[in-house]
């Protein structure tokens, strides 16, 4: 069996490869054990008590009137009035800001 002769330019093309690889996966390794540490250690920081902005906000209801359901959306409030005639009310709150944003009437159909 014979080897086949290597071309010292071949050689030095898949050297420079290698080192190459090599050095993208240190690389890439080093960005990953940045990442699990940064994460981790931002983890462990305390979270305030009002991370959205406000620290109290107060709604005025109608008389008579309860909440009945709150429903939170990703920005939002939704809360869902009861208790009389009044009542059947939809309120929707902004998170960010503690505002009301709109209230819907709810009437009976005809």
């Amino acid at each position: 069996m014979q080897l086949a002769r290597t071309d010292g330019r071949h050689t030095r093309t898949l050297l420079a490869l290698v080192i190459g690889m090599g050095v993208l996966i240190v690389v890439g390794t080093v960005i990953v054990v940045a990442t699990v540490i940064s994460r981790m250690s931002s983890a462990t920081r305390p979270v305030s008590a009002s991370p959205s902005g406000f620290d109290n906000a107060y709604l005025t209801l109608p008389a008579g009137c309860e909440v009945v359901e709150a429903t939170p959306t990703a920005d939002r409030l939704v809360l869902r009035l009861g208790t009389g005639e009044r009542c059947n009310l939809i309120i929707i709150v902004d998170l960010a800001t503690g505002r009301t944003l709109g209230r819907l009437n709810l009437v009976p159909g005809h």
